[in-house]
């Protein structure tokens, strides 16, 4: 269903790409990063790498989700892309964080010159990732085959 050959994109935060708004960055996506505007208009984005190196006191441990902001198949709203979870203790009151890998894939419009993702803990406040990574993958759909697909999802009623 999509094409074979796949582009990814590697952010490495930093405070320069945060937006002023706790938890939000934005990265700005090269065109170079794209092999090719040949493909389709649009593309499953997931996230399928990441890491989170910093080290938290016991009581302040909670998951962190990466929220990406703008997916078509979610009304346009805000979509968790990945979580890190707790995975680690580094002591007896300090913990690590790992990328959990997943199988979620958002429907976004094709080669994005920009990705704006928010950073929450699982109690909802704001999180600054400002170091690790993340890798993004972009699969691209031709247009007939995003058409196809809701066409399978409409429903008819009797």
């Amino acid at each position: 269903m999509s094409y074979p050959i796949a582009d990814y994109f590697t952010v490495f935060p930093s405070a320069s790409d945060s937006t002023g708004v706790a938890g939000e960055s934005v990265f700005n996506v090269p065109a170079s990063t794209y092999m090719s505007n040949a493909k389709g208009q649009y593309c499953l984005v997931s996230l399928v790498d990441g890491s989170s190196p910093e080290t938290v006191l016991a009581a302040e441990a909670q998951p962190r989700l990466i929220i990406l902001d703008g997916t078509l198949n979610n009304g346009g709203n805000d979509a968790v892309i990945g979580t890190f979870n707790i995975t680690a203790m580094h002591s007896n009151n300090m913990f690590k964080y790992s990328y959990l890998p997943n199988n979620i894939k958002y429907l976004i419009s094709a080669r994005p010159s920009q990705l704006r993702i928010k950073v929450l803990q699982e109690d909802g406040t704001a999180f600054d990732f400002q170091s690790g990574h993340l890798t993004f993958k972009f699969e691209y759909l031709s247009k007939s085959e995003v058409e196809e697909m809701n066409d399978q999802s409409d429903y008819t009623t009797f």
